[in-house]
């Protein structure tokens, strides 16, 4: 196995919160003796993503028909779901006149014009429900920002651990005064939200796929490594059924800088992907109850060589002393 897909960093960051948040979605039920197992192993499950794979969201349900061999990353709501932070990060314009179905779209055409593979999903709970998807980052995007107005000391506390020196207290009250804007008109926004997969799966047949069964996440991992991701289905059948959310944030920077490239677009970089992570995190409040264990995998942190003992380092080289 490539040591570089398995040699990485694995912090557990404890529970995602001691507080009982909004979501259904529980982890009380699974024991700490196979979270451990699960976290000490974690590294098992990673490989490399494929290029032309389409975008993953990062439930951990089953996916009968994903090939574990070729899979793309994964991001909240799959490539839907960045419109939201495209809103809140990048667009001056009025909120008014937007809806999330338009920004989704474009979304997508942006996916599309840079070489991102998009992609979606539903699930087999809500087939045939008329107004949702079985996606709860598209279906429940409503109350998402509702969720990280509630709670918003766990909220400031996961994305600034997940961004870490990268964490701008400025502009992160900055996409909470653009949340606020966009929970004001959630219901004219967000409605008729359910239509982007249909649109998706038209633009791009098998983009979209169809999960099985219910939540059983007990584990919520943010993967920092470059060009990895998680194969859910062997995670959730080596350990019985439990299931872990899995966010790429590595493809959050990725899109930063394809769909931002100038030099003098940096501020709207760092928008962007605060704007992802603190929406990826109220997506998490909204599903969850914050029983979860917040795992981030992290590069391998190589150690600076050190001076030998007895000698002197100088431009030449090591010279004994």
């Amino acid at each position: 196995m490539d040591e570089t897909l398995t040699d990485a960093d694995i912090i557990d960051c404890g529970k995602l919160s001691t507080k009982q948040w909004p979501g259904s979605v529980t982890a009380t039920s699974t024991t700490p003796e196979i979270i451990s197992e699960a976290v000490r192993r974690l590294n098992e499950f990673y490989v490399a993503v494929t290029d032309d794979a389409k975008t993953r969201c990062i439930d951990g349900r089953y996916d009968p028909h994903v090939d574990e061999a070729h899979l793309g990353p994964q991001v909240p709501g799959g490539a839907p779901g960045a419109a939201l932070a495209w809103r809140l990060g990048v667009d001056e314009g009025s909120i008014a006149s937007a809806t999330f179905l338009a920004d989704a779209e474009r979304m997508i055409d942006e996916f599309e014009r840079h070489g991102f593979a998009p992609g979606g999903h539903r699930d087999t709970n809500n087939a045939g429900a008329p107004d949702k998807v079985g996606c709860g980052a598209i279906d429940g995007i409503d109350v998402i920002v509702g969720a990280m107005m509630a709670h918003l000391d766990d909220h400031k506390r996961i994305v600034s651990l997940i961004l870490g020196d990268d964490f701008n207290n400025r502009v992160y009250r900055e996409m909470l005064g653009g949340a606020s804007l966009v929970n004001f008109e959630s219901d004219r926004y967000f409605a008729g939200r359910e239509k982007i997969l249909d649109i998706l799966e038209q633009r791009f047949p098998g983009s979209v796929a169809t999960l099985e069964g219910d939540h059983a996440e007990a584990l919520v991992v943010v993967n920092m490594v470059p060009q990895t991701t998680l194969a859910s289905n062997r995670f959730a059948q080596t350990f019985n059924g439990v299931q872990a959310f899995g966010y790429d944030v590595w493809r959050s920077l990725e899109m930063a800088k394809s769909l931002l490239p100038r030099n003098d677009q940096e501020r709207l970089r760092q928008n962007f992907v605060m704007a992802r992570v603190m929406t990826t995190v109220a997506t998490l409040m909204a599903l969850t109850d914050g029983s979860q264990r917040l795992i981030l995998r992290m590069p391998k942190q190589v150690a600076e060589a050190q001076p030998e003992p007895n000698s002197l380092q100088t431009e030449e080289g090591t010279v004994r002393l």
